[in-house]
């Protein structure tokens, strides 16, 4: 994957999540994972002609800004309870969800006692004009 590697990606699109810069987080989707965002939105009760204008492009900004906010708020949620300043990252293989995809594990560090690191969640990845982007969120509870 050429540009920012998927490792660099994944910390960003973490990292904006986090913070709640919803439309860092929305820049670094694939547009498959945007449009997979908008179509459960739409089965969710969202308007169909605002989800087109989200599609498009041409909503308000005020109108982005509040569907893209409940957007970080729902990965926020996936999201709870991480110390993001303990997270390690590491590239650990191929995804599944999309073909060429690539996996980026976040990792939490153990006592000593209790082993290795662990996999908290996964963020899957693909090349996509030019640009590595993020295909899904995957945390384990």
């Amino acid at each position: 994957m050429s540009g920012s590697g998927p490792v660099d990606v994944a910390r960003r699109f973490v990292d904006a999540v986090a913070w709640g810069e919803h439309t860092t987080v929305w820049e670094l989707l694939s547009s498959h994972a945007r449009l997979a965002v908008l179509d459960v939105a739409e089965r969710r009760g969202l308007d169909p002609r605002r989800a087109a204008r989200l599609r498009e492009g041409t909503a308000a900004d005020d109108e982005r800004d509040e569907f893209l906010a409940d957007l970080v708020h729902g990965l926020q949620s996936e999201l709870v309870g991480f110390d993001f300043d303990a997270v390690d990252y590491a590239h650990v293989g191929n995804g599944a969800t999309v073909a060429g995809s690539i996996l980026v594990d976040l990792l939490t560090e153990l006592p000593a006692a209790l082993g290795a690191a662990v996999s908290v969640a996964t963020v899957e990845l693909v090349e996509e004009d030019g640009r590595c982007a993020v295909v899904r969120l995957d945390a384990r509870r």
